[in-house]
């Protein structure tokens, strides 16, 4: 199903989906969920309504959250809401909260929005192994009596929120989703007995664990007395629930822990319809997920009437994956409605070539039996019971997966009596021989699926005595007879294996809808195939074609040959005697398309033809390509080229007078019209009635005006997205009178044109997104007056002017989708106007609320550009904002102005008043009363140290520089005759400074003799007696041990703990620092945080 906000892509008049279309849901009557006649004709009424009533203008009483113009809708999903927005609204019918951070529902949450018709709450907080939020449990708590009053409630979708409990619910409730959530146990009624749908499907499974089964009390289903559709899946339950409402037509018990269902476990359910037991007892030789078989491997036991009801309305039953290796005899006999049955992922491939339960489907008319192989067994053939034949009014018989080798004759005896059979699937079965000739057999097939085998129809190695090849003997050939025990592991998810392949009764065909749509070449398939014969022999081992490969298949209509071996040169006469063919997929091969005789026998049939994927010839250095083939397609509408690396050696113009669909994307045009003379300018120019062309990844750089103006006039579609584009030539895009679509999305396109572009009277959709657009010139539109769609997100827009804005842009013109999300805009004063128009636009914006943000400023960054306050933005801040403005230029113009012209006489005055202010102090220097300016202490033990200090430290105190320092070395100016202690005492008290020379030792401590150690004392016992700091500690190596007192003088006083540098070019500047510590007093270099303790 189409959404209605998904992006359109149709021209003008032709753009328009049709309602229909939009609403259309394909009729499937597998198990899954249907709406019933009460509820659906509900929906569909508001669907209808709310499609013709949506997005003119926004509704901004309702921000964050978007809803339409007559508040219908309400959506608030994906937002970072934390709690209910409180709404008053009675018009409102719906309201979608999911996916938002919403933990809590209190007891007034929807009070305002008495009429309220449909709620989505979901995904608001996953189960644990679920959710991506693992460190904490996540639940979603609502107030008991939250929706109780909420009497036009009908819809109610709670799934992923972690409950535990069920609130109060209103009778008039018709549909409840509980699914994904924590909820084991269901004691009370729910009151609600109008409820048709009840969903409880995974509340309790290996992904979401609570270690026992889901309890649902028998009083609460009979306060169910209408319901409809159960949905029971992933519970852990045992046993078929009983008291199960009478009224039920679809039941849902897959991937539960059923061992056994018991006789007339279902004898009082005559309404149901569709029963689904799958994955109860799990195969688990070819599980993808966690598997969970039954003791012992046992299969599902099933009560020969376990199906038993006098009236039963069955007519669809899974019984898939439950381990089954026989079926029990009547088991069936009593399903007389029964249409449908899947019987895959079981043990049955003995029951399939001999079973005689097949008797009693006589009603059937589609069944699956796909992966019911035995483990470590291949058959030689296909053998199938003789009683399938009494099925008579089969339609669809799905044998995938059941691994046999060959398809004899005598394979398709069986189903030849099988007179409305339409489909047959036999995928990955290892399938080397196949007799195609016995397939005229079965005159009502529609569908054949022989893809994922391993075919090859290597050509004969003899011929017969009349020179003609015999055909069975041909197509029997086979390379793989000696591996028949040898299978591949088969890797399968029970939740998607045969999703496709769901049973569908009453299939109706899509109506043709002749408007052109931008479409994919395989989209054009259901189309082209519809009451056509389906061949497909994609993945199989065929390395080469020729035409007694195809006999056998002259009603063939659609033929899929992808993903083979193919390698060879295409010549004409390959598909003699297929005059019905009209599809033909040859992509993922190596095919060369040199002879222009190719396909020349299916020129008056063949409509599409994909040959994308087929790179490796066109890959070879120096060979020669050509697509003179395509003139003799007489018929042919759609063509792929893509990813084949096209690029040079080929034909210089494609000739075809009936192409309409040509896909190019892939390839290599940016080396074609880059080579020189402009050999490959008129390329596509041939194709007359060409109407869409794919260019896409193509490398291309630049679009010339010589290239527009040699392409097909009759183009309607344009793809040139994907590429490096930085030039597109907008003047000449009015040579594509008839074009309506244009997609340049994902270049590096910069710049559009001041002056208008003529686009021509079709022109309604422009995909500009994904490149880095600044500005929107405001007359570039003026000449697209049809254009209805504009997607402009994902650029570098950062503002639109007001007095420059674009007239498509404004109320009134032609314009109906405009995206402007993910540009990084502009939220100043001057952009203010932009959430205004924003808001009363009648242009349908998507992720207006959400992703149209503010990037600009800073303060603004993240926020939505609809928040935008013209208030904040009024003229006394202007005026205010003008005067200091001025102030601040004057300051910052006229002081440096003074400063140049009487800089150096103001700085004498200040100095001069400063002076006579401080007074007169004596500076330090010869008149101290300290004899030496310096008491150095090192080890004098240690030869490094020694070199240091003589070499450096007295050089450059002693010896240069404007201030000469007197230092005190122990060696050198102690006086002999005297006590240590008293020379050590007379040295620090005589010195202003004591510096502490500090090395590693030879083992990696430090090395501090006892000298070093008392004049510290000596130090320390100053500071307390004298208040005077006087030590500078110089570190000679930078991995010297971290001791405490070290860290701390760090941390008080860091200018008075010096580092040797390594490198010789930071030495003067260790000499002034050294110079700053000795001339100044340390307490003035105190840490301010620090210094008043130790003044």
């Amino acid at each position: 199903m189409k959404p209605v906000t998904a992006r359109t892509e149709t021209c003008s008049f032709q753009c328009t989906e049709s309602l229909l279309g939009l609403l259309y849901v394909p009729f499937a009557s597998n198990f899954k969920l249907h709406l019933q006649t009460p509820m659906a004709s509900v929906t569909t009424s508001f669907i209808l309504l709310h499609f013709f009533t949506f997005g003119n203008t926004i509704n901004t009483k309702f921000l964050p959250c978007e809803a339409d113009v007559n508040s219908i809708s309400v959506d608030c999903s994906f937002r970072p809401l934390k709690y209910t927005p409180s709404f008053q609204s009675s018009s409102v019918l719906e309201i979608k909260l999911s996916y938002t951070k919403i933990k809590h529902v209190g007891h007034h949450a929807f009070a305002g929005v008495p009429n309220l018709n449909t709620l989505r709450l979901m995904g608001n907080c996953e189960p644990d192994r679920l959710g991506t939020v693992k460190s904490q449990k996540c639940r979603v708590e609502i107030h008991r009596d939250a929706l109780k009053n909420l009497q036009n409630l009908t819809s109610l979708y709670l799934s992923k929120n972690s409950m535990t409990s069920i609130p109060l619910l209103p009778a008039s409730l018709q549909f409840l989703d509980l699914q994904l959530n924590c909820i084991i146990n269901i004691i009370h009624p729910l009151n609600t007995p109008n409820l048709h749908t009840l969903l409880l499907s995974k509340n309790c499974f290996y992904a979401n664990p609570c270690n026992q089964s889901l309890y649902i009390s028998t009083t609460v289903f009979r306060g169910l007395p209408n319901l409809k559709n159960l949905s029971l899946g992933y519970n852990n339950l045992t046993s078929v629930p009983k008291g199960l409402p009478p009224s039920l037509t679809s039941l849902d018990l897959r991937e539960n822990t059923i061992t056994e269902v018991l006789k007339g476990a279902f004898s009082h359910l005559t309404a149901l319809e569709n029963l689904n037991l799958e994955w109860n007892c799990q195969r688990c030789d070819h599980a993808a997920r966690p598997c969970f078989p039954c003791p012992n491997n046992l299969p599902l036991h099933l009560h020969p009437e376990a199906f038993y009801s006098e009236n039963s309305s069955i007519s669809f039953l899974s019984l898939r994956g439950n381990s089954l290796k026989t079926v029990p005899p009547g088991l069936f006999k009593h399903l007389k409605k029964l249409k449908g049955l899947d019987l895959s992922d079981n043990l049955l491939a003995y029951e399939i070539r001999n079973g005689t339960f097949f008797e009693e489907l006589t009603g059937l008319t589609w069944i699956s039996l796909i992966y019911n192989y035995e483990p470590l067994k291949t058959f030689s053939e296909l053998i199938l019971s003789p009683h399938i034949s009494k099925i008579s009014g089969l339609q669809s018989l799905l044998l995938s997966g059941n691994f046999f080798l060959k398809l004899s004759n005598d394979s398709f005896n069986v189903l030849s009596t099988l007179r409305n059979l339409t489909k047959l699937e036999l995928r990955m079965n290892f399938i080397s021989a196949c007799n195609l000739t016995s397939l005229k057999k079965l005159s009502s097939l529609k569908e054949i699926d022989l893809s994922q085998n391993m075919l090859n129809f290597l050509p004969c190695c003899s011929k017969s005595s009349s020179g003609i090849v015999d055909q069975e003997t041909c197509q029997n050939q086979n390379l793989y007879t000696d591996h028949v025990h040898e299978q591949i592991p088969i890797v399968v998810d029970r939740e998607k294996t045969s999703r496709a392949d769901t049973w569908k009764s009453n299939q109706q065909a899509l109506p043709e809808n002749n408007e052109f749509k931008i479409q994919q070449p395989w989209e054009f398939k259901k189309k082209l195939c519809h009451q056509k014969l389906d061949f497909d022999l994609s993945q199989n081992d065929l390395m080469s074609l020729n035409n007694r490969v195809f006999v056998g298949l002259e009603n063939v209509g659609c033929l899929d040959l992808s993903l083979n071996y193919m390698s060879q040169t295409l010549k004409g006469g390959m598909f003699d005697g297929m005059k019905k063919l009209v599809f033909l997929n040859m992509s993922f091969n190596r095919l060369d398309l040199y002879d222009a005789h190719a396909f020349s026998e299916l020129k008056s049939t063949l409509k599409l033809l994909d040959v994308s994927n087929n790179d490796f010839h066109f890959k070879m250095r120096g060979m020669g390509h050509s697509f003179m083939f395509l003139k003799n397609l007489t018929s042919l509408e759609v063509l792929s080229l893509a990813n084949n690396g096209i690029g040079m050696r080929i034909d210089q113009r494609l000739l075809s007078n009936s192409l309409k669909y040509l896909y190019f994307s892939g390839n290599h045009l940016d080396i074609m019209w880059g080579s020189d003379k402009n050999k490959y300018t008129h390329f596509f120019q041939n194709l007359t009635k060409l109407i869409y062309l794919d260019i896409s990844n193509n490398g291309l750089k630049s679009i010339s005006e010589q290239l527009l103006i040699n392409l097909p006039v009759s183009i309607k579609g344009l793809s040139i997205n994907n590429n490096l584009l930085y030039y597109f030539s907008w003047q000449n895009i009015s040579r594509l009178s008839n074009l309506c679509h244009l997609n340049l999305s994902r270049n590096f396109l910069t710049y559009l044109p001041p002056q208008g572009a003529d686009f021509g009277p079709f022109f309604s959709l422009l995909d500009l997104s994904h490149n880095h657009f600044t500005f929107i010139p405001e007359n570039f539109f003026s000449k697209a007056t049809s254009l209805k769609y504009l997607y402009l997100n994902h650029n570098q827009i950062k503002a639109l002017s007001n007095q420059h804005l674009p007239a498509l842009f404004k109320n009134g013109s032609s314009l109906h989708e405009l995206t402007l999300h993910d540009n990084p805009f502009q939220c100043y004063c001057d952009t203010s106007w932009l959430a205004d128009f924003l808001r009363t636009t009648s242009i349908q914006i998507p992720h207006l609320t959400t992703h149209v943000l503010c990037e600009f400023p800073e303060s603004q960054q993240g926020k939505s550009l609809l928040f935008m306050d013209q208030r904040s933005c009024q003229d006394i801040y202007g005026s205010l904002a003008f005067l200091i403005c001025s102030f601040f230029t004057i300051v910052l113009t006229v002081v440096p102005l003074l400063k140049h012209l009487y800089g150096w006489d103001v700085w004498y005055c200040l100095q001069v008043l400063w002076a006579g202010h401080k007074g007169y102090s004596k500076l330090p220097g010869k008149d101290s009363c300290h004899h030496y300016d310096a008491f150095v202490v090192f080890d004098t033990r240690n030869g490094e140290v020694r070199d240091w200090v003589y070499n450096e430290l007295t050089v450059n105190l002693e010896k240069s520089g404007n201030r000469r320092f007197c230092l005190c070395l122990e060696e050198r100016d102690w006086i002999p005759g005297i006590s240590c202690i008293d020379n050590l005492h007379m040295a620090v008290k005589n010195s202003g400074k004591t510096v502490f020379v500090l090395a590693k030792g030879a083992h990696g401590a430090e090395m501090i003799n006892g000298v070093m150690q008392q004049a510290f004392f000596m130090v320390q016992q100053r500071l307390l007696d004298e208040k005077m700091d006087t030590a500078i500690l110089v570190l000679l190596d930078e991995t010297f041990p971290k001791l405490k007192y070290l860290q701390l003088r760090k941390r008080l006083c860091r200018k008075s703990v010096l580092s040797w540098p390594i490198n010789p070019k930071a030495q003067p500047l260790f000499w002034n620092q050294m110079r700053v510590a000795l001339a100044l007093d340390n307490l003035k270099l105190y840490d301010s945080n620090m210094s008043e303790s130790f003044i």
